[in-house]
């Protein structure tokens, strides 16, 4: 007969384990991604598009027909 719960909790281990090592995988990119956007110059860049993104929004719906 197998020995179910320790196969189980050897799998919940591994779960777990694996969970663990993903979050910290994820919480690393995150800080990098998030000092990359935090820079001076990336984020003038971002105001610059997103302006501009808006007025064409707004022109287009002013020039849009009913």
């Amino acid at each position: 007969m197998d020995p179910v719960l320790q196969k189980s909790l050897l799998l919940a281990g591994i779960h777990y384990a694996e969970g663990m090592v993903w979050l910290v995988v994820v919480s690393i990119v995150v800080e990098q991604t998030r000092r990359f956007f935090l820079r001076s110059t990336v984020r003038r860049w971002l105001e610059g598009v997103c302006g501009t993104l808006l007025v064409g929004f707004g022109v287009r719906l002013a020039v849009e027909r009913q």
